[in-house]
């Protein structure tokens, strides 16, 4: 099925991929009221359904995401920036852009590459430890496994059903990364890999894809990824 993506760029601005928790800040204090920006509900819980605004540092520059309400969201918000502060450090927004695409999201005839352009964060505490236990082919298996779920997570997060008889199939190889996160360790993964499914560029999977965990291009637009750094 076609899916829209909202994209808003800042090419002025030059960030770097440690600086999105500072991004994701700003909005969330700037627009409090809207909670696609935070993800926290008004009664103080975490919500954990899929991002609808995401935060990105594409070639140094910061861009947002939205789906679905965070489109509608972005758009209204767009003509209020006027500036973004970052680190007590304010940025005049003298340039930005807003590109509103569709986009392929859903099974494919046929298996597409794609390549980790951000580590992704794909163990939660129990898996981690399993993770732990098993040797390097096993590990590999456990990988994809929770891969073909973050694709599962991500198609209910655009309301897309998946056929009951489409089986979703992984081939590649992700090499674990140890990653500074809220100052700690966190052990990540990059990779490339193949599947029979379209994950439309820049979408992120796994866990804290709102933070720019977990982005993923197609193979042949890899020569849009940013830098992996180790203070993400």
């Amino acid at each position: 099925m076609k899916i829209k993506i909202l994209k808003i760029f800042f090419p002025e601005l030059q960030l770097y991929p440690y600086q999105i928790p500072k991004l994701r800040g700003f909005f969330s204090n700037k627009f409090p009221q809207n909670t696609e920006f935070h993800n926290h509900l008004p009664s103080g819980k975490f919500s954990y359904k899929f991002p609808q605004i995401q935060y990105r540092i594409i070639d140094h520059h910061p861009v947002l995401i939205g789906i679905n309400d965070g489109i509608d969201i972005l758009k209204k918000v767009f003509f209020d920036l006027d500036e973004i502060i970052i680190s007590n450090r304010k940025y005049i927004l003298n340039e930005k852009e807003i590109i509103l695409t569709e986009k392929e999201f859903g099974i494919a005839d046929e298996f597409i590459d794609y390549h980790f352009i951000s580590p992704w964060m794909a163990l939660n505490e129990d898996n981690y430890a399993k993770y732990n236990q098993i040797n390097k082919f096993e590990q590999q298996k456990l990988l994809k496994r929770i891969l073909i779920g973050n694709i599962i997570s991500m198609s209910k997060g655009f309301i897309y059903t998946i056929p009951d008889d489409f089986v979703i199939e992984v081939e590649g190889y992700f090499k674990p990364k140890k990653v500074n996160f809220k100052n700690r360790k966190m052990l990540c993964f990059t990779g490339d890999f193949m599947i029979n499914f379209n994950i439309p560029d820049h979408l992120g999977l796994g866990k804290q894809s709102a933070r720019g965990f977990g982005v993923v291009v197609e193979g042949d637009n890899c020569n849009c990824r940013f830098r992996i750094d180790d203070n993400f």
